[in-house]
C-alpha cells in the first residue's frame, strides 16, 4: 500500500503542472531575419511561435525549444537576444507577464536547448501571428556549406515542450507543426533582401535591410542598437518607440544583403 501511495502521489504532483487542462496548439519557426555576418562568419537563426488556428489560441507559460544542427558545419551556440518572452512583458490586452533569463542550458552535442520559464503573470497570448522567441547566434566552421536546422518533435529525444496557463494552472500544449530550416551559407551571403519588412515587439539589435520597405510599431529597449534601411520607404507606426540610451537610425538606402 506504501509503494502504490507514493506512486499515486508522484503521478498527482506531475499532473498538477503538466496537464492541469489540455488546449491550446501551437507552430513553430526557425527563420533567418539578422543578416548572415559574413565578414565574421556568424550566423543567426529565430525561433518564433504562433498558435495553429484561430480555435488553439493560448497563453504561453514555460518554454524549452530543441532543435538540431551539425556541428562540422556551426558551433558555437548562444542567445544573441531575448525577444518577446524577456523580463516583465505586457501584452495589447493589458495582460501582465514575467519570464526567467533565456538559457541554453541542457544543450549537448547537436541538439540546441533553448529555455526559460513564465515567474509570475497570465502568460502570453498567442494567436495566428508570429511571435519571436530569441535569437541564435553560431559561428560559421564551412562557409561552404548548407546548413540544415531540424526542430525536435515529440518524436525525437530531447523534445521540445511548449507549456500553456489558463486561470493559473499550467499544462502541456498541443503539437502543429514544425517549420525547419534550410539554406546554404553562400546564398545567405548574396540573395535579394526581402522586398518589405514589418517588425513588431521588441526589436533586437541588428541592421534591419529590405529592398523597398519597412514598416514598424516595435520598441527599440534600452541600450539597443537598430538600424533599418530600405530603398523607397521607412514607416515608424503608432507603438513604435525609442527607449533612453539606445541608438536608432533610420536611412533610405540601397539594399544590400550579407553586409
Amino acid at each position: 500500500m506504501r509503494i502504490k501511495f507514493m506512486l499515486v502521489l508522484l503521478f498527482l504532483c506531475a499532473m498538477s503542472k503538466g496537464f492541469a487542462q489540455a488546449n491550446g496548439q501551437y507552430d513553430l519557426q526557425l527563420v533567418s531575419v539578422q543578416p548572415t555576418d559574413c565578414d565574421n562568419n556568424i550566423f543567426y537563426i529565430d525561433l518564433q511561435v504562433r498558435a495553429s488556428s484561430a480555435t488553439t489560441v493560448f497563453r504561453i507559460s514555460d518554454q524549452n525549444y530543441r532543435f538540431e544542427y551539425d556541428p562540422s558545419i556551426l558551433t558555437n551556440p548562444r542567445i544573441e537576444t531575448e525577444l518577446t518572452f524577456s523580463a516583465l512583458v505586457v501584452s495589447t490586452d493589458g495582460s501582465v507577464s514575467f519570464f526567467t533569463d533565456h538559457t541554453l542550458n541542457g544543450s549537448l552535442g547537436t541538439v540546441v536547448s533553448y529555455s526559460f520559464e513564465l515567474a509570475g503573470g497570465a502568460g502570453y497570448p498567442i494567436g495566428m501571428d508570429w511571435v519571436p522567441v530569441g535569437r541564435v547566434a553560431f559561428d560559421i566552421l564551412d562557409p561552404d556549406a548548407c546548413i540544415d536546422l531540424t526542430w525536435n518533435d515529440k518524436n525525437y529525444f530531447p523534445p521540445t515542450y511548449v507549456g500553456g496557463i489558463n486561470d493559473g494552472n499550467l499544462y502541456s500544449a498541443d503539437e502543429g507543426n514544425y517549420l525547419d530550416f534550410s539554406a546554404c551559407i553562400d546564398a545567405l551571403c548574396v540573395e535579394s533582401c526581402p522586398a518589405t519588412l514589418s517588425i513588431s515587439d521588441a526589436i533586437a539589435d541588428g541592421t534591419y535591410l529590405a529592398d523597398l520597405s519597412i514598416t514598424s510599431d516595435g520598441i527599440v529597449p534600452a541600450s539597443g542598437a537598430v538600424s533599418f534601411k530600405a530603398g523607397q520607404e521607412i514607416e515608424l507606426g503608432m507603438g513604435f518607440s525609442v527607449k533612453l540610451q539606445a541608438d536608432f537610425s533610420a536611412e533610405i538606402e540601397g539594399c544590400t544583403a550579407g553586409n
